[in-house]
């Protein structure tokens, strides 16, 4: 009889605590899909039906899986259905908007391009930044893309010199050095011998664009950050992997043994930067250069609170200038190689382009390259077809 009393005690004790997160669970899981579906589907969108927890995630990874197996056209392109299978089927089937669902959170696909400009307009207030999973700020860091408001602004103007039109003619330089170096190391491989190579030119454009960004914004070299890349490829495989699972809020805490190794790239991946960081304090130079990380050291410096930045900002928005601006480039780089292998006659074109302007031994520079204008027209085109894949 007392221990029913105790009982009966207890959970009157924990009723109030726990009816509200009963209430809270039925909310984000069962009632506002259902609402946020009803709502969408009057203005005409709909999508892959919600399902209990997971959303759409499951069908993803399934038709992620299914399309790994295919055998793709040597003669065609058209990878499309290969890398984005889910958005695929759904286009076809929905149409060029529709709805679906990363777990329980909504997720709106739109290909208009002018309804994509009303959305990010920052006069109508519509573009927000979406609460992220662990991963994404491990491996991406908590920079400009992923702050808001005052801090935002803060970053944004410490930035804007180590961007601007002299110091990028400056970067063309270390741009061209970093680059003629992957060419001799294609040399020495070919032994001088007129052979053919088999060559994976995108670990290679991965390397070069890695080492462009530790010469041209931490005045250091691929070597010397080769552990940090290491490191962050191996997060962004993490990465990949949570993308078709199911985040619960607070798992990010448990010692769970993915957590544990997220826990120590993460820490790789700062360690490293530190490294750098002192390497640039200890120098004998109080003005810490003109480069990216310069200016930040500087601003940790300043006594205005508007042009001040703390050390650990610096360490995130050094990982976020690190890997957001090696993939893209590299992608791109080895999206123009392949075109250009395809079609010979674009490839002799811009050749005959480049030896006019500059014969075959000069050096290019910032101001010969805007004499180059069919060359600037295939990369601003590549670039405009791989932005518009990659939306």
């Amino acid at each position: 009889m007392e221990f029913q009393s105790t009982i009966n005690l207890l959970a009157l004790v924990l009723l109030p605590f726990v009816v509200p997160k009963i209430w809270e669970a039925c909310w984000i899981f069962l009632l506002r899909p259902w609402m946020i579906t009803r709502r969408f589907k009057k203005q005409g969108i709909s999508g892959p039906k919600y399902r209990f927890i997971y959303g759409n995630l499951k069908e993803i990874k399934k038709m992620k899986k299914e399309a790994k197996g295919w055998v793709l056209d040597p003669n065609s392109n058209d990878i499309f259905p290969r890398v984005f299978p889910h958005y695929h089927q759904w286009m076809s089937q929905y149409g060029e908007t529709f709805l679906y669902w990363n777990g329980t959170k909504p997720t709106l696909f739109i290909s208009d391009l002018e309804l994509g400009k009303q959305i990010l307009s920052s006069k109508l207030g519509f573009a927000v930044i979406a609460k992220t999973r662990p991963e994404v700020l491990m491996l991406f860091g908590k920079g400009l893309s992923f702050i808001e408001g005052d801090d935002w602004v803060r970053h944004r103007r410490i930035l804007n010199p180590a961007f601007s039109m002299d110091r990028l003619k400056v970067m063309t330089k270390e741009m061209v050095d970093c680059t003629l170096r992957m060419l001799e190391e294609w040399r020495i491989q070919k032994n001088g011998e007129e052979v053919v190579m088999r060559m994976e030119i995108n670990k290679d454009f991965h390397r070069l664009i890695s080492d462009i960004i530790a010469t041209t914004a931490f005045g250091s070299s691929y070597e010397e950050g080769i552990e940090l890349f290491r490191s962050q490829s191996e997060l962004e495989e993490y990465f990949v992997a949570s993308l078709t699972s199911v985040f619960i809020p607070g798992t990010q805490y448990l010692p769970t043994p993915t957590n544990l190794q997220l826990w120590k790239l993460d820490k790789k991946v700062k360690d490293s930067i530190k490294r750098m960081i002192d390497a640039r304090l200890k120098s004998s130079s109080n003005n810490y250069g003109d480069d990216l990380l310069g200016i930040m050291l500087k601003a940790a410096t300043s006594e205005e609170p508007a042009k001040m930045m703390r050390m650990d900002e610096i360490i995130e928005e050094c990982k976020a200038i690190y890997f957001s601006g090696q993939g893209n480039s590299a992608i791109l780089l080895t999206w123009t190689m392949l075109l250009l292998s395809l079609h010979q006659d674009w490839q002799e074109k811009l050749r005959e382009e480049v030896f006019n302007e500059w014969g075959k031994d000069t050096i290019p520079d910032s101001d010969t390259f805007t004499k180059l204008k069919l060359v600037i027209t295939v990369f601003h085109f590549h670039k405009f077809f791989f932005l518009q894949f990659s939306k």
